[in-house]
């Protein structure tokens, strides 16, 4: 038996069905095994992460945890592996293989952090494992050595140590902020009821809250700022999920809160579940921005059925309610009955003060006539709430400025009009990333580095925060099959996290390095408050990575990611350890 180990960074992506010699298992010439050390630099009360990548010339159990790993498939030999460094009170440390997924080349690609402790890998094809030390706030600044160790058995033999890998850690003397103390605005929309349907729970039940809470601590994790409420039906018409015959998948959301007709004809509203959601996000630190979806801009697909139900309302929403004389579901069909139910809105987050968080989400509009009529009715109706839209082109914010004081704008025209957006001043100012966006994105078929970069980008360029779609809007069986929708989706671009069999989200590199890059962007700010020549340092840290001065023309024809960008690991980690430098002598 003949096993290769060595070890990668934490962008590092493994590939399946790219060309490649299983004989260099036998020969021991793979280069993406020759590291078998690698150094690593962290504040205190930080994290650092590496990949140990493994091949194995026959089947095999792969473990990275305590318990037996006996197969089904026979005596096969098991391969454990475990991290040690002794002289490091308090670290801790974790080990997840990392799950593959098919791109829609049909490549398979490293993504997800399986929670498994044991896997069986039969196809004798590379696997790696994510690990992630986690250094605690009293160690003392240094050079710390530790190795990961593997080790091999099989059936009831003894384990014998057959590698053991080298990690060098330089601790920096920073304390680094933990995620609630983030500023970096970072608003991933959350999609309950899909997590409901993965996790075979009922909307808004107790089950529903119990798992909702794992996802909404993996948002706090990365410095959240933004609480999703949908509060109509279906705002977005499941995506046009009716419309892809190949891969039928339920994408519709639902509301949040629950509307009744009493047989004397008066509206109430059930507001717990949406305050129940409200604050079970504040429990984790997200908090400030309470984003509201379907009261503006709902999408609609006239030819299914999915159009405007009452004539006289400017915009499509559809709200549902019991109708207690005859106990039957409808939906308001007049601009009365909507405007009564806005202004029931209203007056809900009056009362509980919080009505100078809650921000009408417009997702692109289609209709400038139609949303300009929403604005209107909203100032006479309920004039405390203010508007936030998406928005894929310039031309609406230039025409009318005076909307977009919280705008949010996609990369896509914001390259083109970087200038121009920035002289309109705007609260908060922040960007997108969406279907249509090359790079940097997060698709599978991204550079791990894009999802690293963005915050970087975001700091670079003077915004507050980064907007982004995806954070669980699955597919049926997205663990099976992300690829969907393609080629309008990329593989990927539907979410950052998978549903996991426990009721915990399932994080991906994806998501490692997102969280990787907004450290960094708060590192980024701490050298802002704290340096005095921090604009020259920082333009020199940059331009590491950051090809030009000016981001005007990024996508032209024929340029890709490494044009205007580094695609290197290296040189990211050289900006992350100046700006923990630059802290220290601050």
């Amino acid at each position: 038996m003949t096993i290769q180990c060595g070890l990668q960074s934490e962008s590092f992506k493994l590939k399946e069905g790219v060309p490649d010699s299983f004989d260099r298992v036998m020969t021991g010439n793979d280069p993406l095994f020759a590291q078998k050390t690698i150094r690593l630099t962290t504040g205190r009360r930080d994290w650092a992460a590496f990949q140990v990548l493994l091949q194995v010339n026959e089947p095999y159990t792969l473990s990275v945890g305590r318990r037996p790993a006996f197969s089904p498939y026979g005596a096969l030999p098991n391969y454990r592996l475990a991290f040690e460094m002794d002289d490091m009170d308090g670290l801790t440390y974790s080990m997840n293989p990392i799950g593959m997924v098919e791109d829609d080349d049909g490549i398979h690609k490293a993504d997800i952090l399986l929670n498994d402790e044991v896997i069986h890998v039969m196809d004798r094809l590379k696997r790696s494992v994510w690990c992630e030390l986690r250094i605690p706030e009293e160690v003392s600044p240094g050079l710390y050595k530790g190795n990961v160790h593997i080790f091999e058995q099989t059936m009831f033999e003894d384990e014998r140590k057959v590698a053991s890998l080298t990690v060098e850690l330089e601790v920096i003397n920073v304390v680094v902020p933990e995620p609630s103390e983030y500023s970096f605005q970072l608003e991933l929309w959350q999609h309950g009821s899909n997590i409901a349907r993965k996790h075979e729970v009922a909307l808004w039940s107790d089950e529903h809250f119990a798992v909702l809470e794992n996802y909404v601590a993996s948002l706090g994790q990365l410095g959240q700022k933004s609480v999703t409420v949908i509060a109509s039906e279906i705002p977005w018409s499941g995506q046009g999920c009716f419309r892809i015959t190949n891969y039928y998948s339920d994408l519709f959301e639902y509301s949040m809160i629950g509307v009744e007709k009493s047989k004397s004809g008066i509206f109430t509203y059930d507001f717990n579940p949406m305050e129940r959601y409200i604050q079970l996000c504040a429990k984790y630190g997200i908090t400030g921005v309470i984003d509201l979806f379907g009261l503006s801009g709902i999408w609609q697909y006239q030819p299914e059925g999915y159009g405007k139900l009452a004539d006289d309302y400017p915009d499509g929403i559809r709200v549902r309610y019991l109708d207690r004389n005859d106990s039957c579901y409808k939906y308001m069909r007049s601009a009365a009955e909507i405007k009564e139910y806005i202004a029931a809105l209203h007056n809900y987050f009056g009362t509980t003060g919080r009505l100078n968080e809650v921000r009408i989400m417009t997702d692109e509009p289609s209709d400038p006539e139609a949303y300009r009529a929403v604005r209107e009715l909203f100032a006479v109706v309920a004039p405390g709430f203010q508007f936030k839209t998406c928005y894929g082109h310039m031309e609406p914010i230039l025409e009318a400025p005076e909307q977009a004081r919280n705008s949010v704008v996609s990369a896509g025209c914001l390259f083109k009009h970087l200038d121009d957006f920035k002289e309109l001043k705007v609260d908060n100012p922040m960007w997108y990333v969406a279907c249509d966006i090359a790079y940097p994105n997060t698709f599978i078929n991204s550079h791990l580095l894009e999802s690293r970069l963005i915050p970087h980008l975001t700091a670079f360029m003077g915004f507050d925060g980064f907007l982004r779609w995806n954070y669980t809007v699955w597919p049926d069986n997205p663990r099976e099959r992300i690829r969907y929708k393609y080629p309008f989706f990329s593989a990927g671009d539907t979410n950052f996290v998978y549903p996991g069999n426990d009721g915990r989200p399932l994080l991906t590199l994806r998501y490692m390095n997102l969280r990787r890059g907004i450290q960094e962007f708060e590192l980024t700010a701490q050298v802002k408050d704290r340096c005095n020549d921090a604009e020259e340092r920082l333009a020199e840290l940059w331009s590491k990575i950051i090809k030009a001065e000016k981001l005007q023309g990024l996508y032209s024809p024929g340029d890709s990611f490494s044009t205007w960008f580094s695609d290197e690991h290296e040189d990211y980690e050289a900006v992350r350890k100046a700006l923990l430098e630059m802290l220290v002598n601050a």
